[in-house]
């Protein structure tokens, strides 16, 4: 990754692993014509920005285990054309004290080479971490000590159930709304899970312990819980499946998924008590007209975009109205089903990622069938699942329901995204932020 001919340089990441105890900053020599530095990486590619790939390749370049546990920035520089990114680093071992000879701890005003916006950030970030600062809505697993808490748990837990780690934690997921780590045991693969507290999202423990009590082959067994941490160990759900599955697998999820949306019809009380967000339809009318305000719902569409959907607004609203007038009940709802949230496994299939789980319109949940590009395969898709509802209405009157759905379930991922917008740190926004924009167009070309 590092051996890169300047041309084919896309992207630099920069690792900034600080000393607790001084505030400096750890800088190597990475040759011996180089002054010293920030640990620095250079990508071809200009989306390998996970941390997972950050931990992997700073550890190799220091030769020491790291953790890279928060970004800093991801920027593009105007001046090289390229992304920067900038990554929070901590040791996973248990002293620094010993440095290699071409190391050395550095203040922020030793460090060379660096341009003023470079220089700022890291300024910045060495500013906040002195004055032990800490941002609204910064999640747990962003903060240094986490790491060493959660997996102290994670191999207390394991150890309970006789199984043992035969390989460090790999970062699945490390973002804003999650962090889930992927283990390596005597016994097979094993998840470990904790969301961001949200309004809207559930709590996921809670909610899977309950759902299994009545669909325990429709989602993933959990092994360990903390219901004061939020975190869980799941055992592993199978191969996940694929975005260009078959059409008969994807009516199979669908009918199959539906039939859960079926059964808890009855339980909804049951549902909110737990825990689940009541989003019935009587509850969206309300945030409609608030969503073309909010700078962070629309900030990503044209003047012209804005302008169309105001004057749309009445037959949203409209529409918002409508879906109720229709006998289809209120259900459970997943909230974000899509393919990378479904695995198969021994004939069953397996939904989990419930963290958005709550009471809403059941065909909300449908945008695995409205944003099928194929017309055809669309229409299949639809009327495979829309076969489930005809004990309250009509194939004709389903059909209606449906075309009313297609632009009130993009409203309602919208208002989704900006709540979640709402409860997540300025810094993280930008790892969403494009997302209302999507489902706003999505409005416009429904209403065509």
């Amino acid at each position: 990754m590092n051996n890169l001919n300047g041309n084919e340089i896309e992207c630099v990441i920069y690792g900034l692993l600080r000393n607790p105890s001084t505030g400096s900053l750890l800088t190597v020599k990475q040759s011996v014509n180089e002054g010293w530095s920030i640990p620095t990486l250079f990508a071809k590619k200009r989306e390998e920005l996970t941390p997972s790939l950050v931990t992997r390749e700073m550890s190799q370049l220091l030769g020491r285990p790291v953790l890279a546990y928060r970004y800093l920035r991801i920027q593009n520089n105007n001046h090289s054309g390229r992304k920067e990114a900038f990554f929070e680093l901590i040791s996973l071992q248990s002293s620094m004290d010993d440095l290699k000879p071409n190391e050395k701890w550095s203040g922020v005003e030793q460090l060379s080479g660096m341009q003023s916006d470079q220089y700022g950030i890291i300024n910045e970030y060495s500013l906040e971490a002195e004055s032990e600062y800490v941002p609204k809505y910064r999640q747990p697993w962003e903060h240094s000590g986490w790491y060493s808490k959660a997996t102290s748990w994670i191999e207390d837990s394991l150890q309970r159930l006789g199984f043992q780690l035969t390989e460090p934690p790999e970062q699945v997921k490390w973002w804003s709304l999650s962090c889930v780590l992927r283990l390596i045991t005597t016994h097979g693969i094993v998840y470990f899970k904790t969301n961001a507290k949200q309004p809207l999202f559930t709590q996921e423990a809670a909610f899977l312990t309950y759902l299994a009590g009545i669909l325990p082959d429709s989602v993933p067994n959990i092994l360990a819980s903390e219901p004061d941490e939020g975190w869980m160990l799941l055992a592993d759900a199978g191969e996940k499946l694929s975005s260009d599955a078959t059409v008969e697998l994807r009516i199979k999820l669908l009918r199959t998924f539906g039939k859960i949306q079926l059964e808890m019809v009855s339980r909804t009380a049951e549902l909110i008590q737990l825990g689940c967000a009541n989003r019935k339809p009587e509850k969206l009318l309300p945030l409609v007209d608030l969503l073309l305000d909010d700078e962070l719902v629309v900030s990503k569409l044209t003047s012209e975009e804005i302008g169309d959907l105001r004057r749309q607004l009445p037959a949203i609203s409209e529409m918002c109205k409508r879906i109720s007038t229709y006998d289809v009940p209120s259900t459970l709802v997943h909230g974000d089903l899509h393919m990378g949230n479904v695995a198969s496994s021994n004939g069953r299939i397996i939904f989990f990622d419930w963290t958005d789980a709550c009471v809403a319109h059941p065909f909300m949940d449908m945008i695995l069938i409205y944003q099928e590009k194929d017309p055809s395969i669309r229409t299949r898709l639809r009327d495979a699942y829309l076969e489930l509802w005809t004990g309250f209405e009509s194939t004709k009157r389903l059909q209606e329901l449906w075309s009313l759905c297609e632009v009130v379930h993009a409203i309602y991922h919208t208002v989704s995204y900006q709540s979640i917008l709402r409860h997540t740190e300025v810094r993280s926004r930008g790892e969403l932020g494009r997302v209302p924009s999507f489902y706003l167009r999505s409005v416009l070309r429904y209403l065509k």
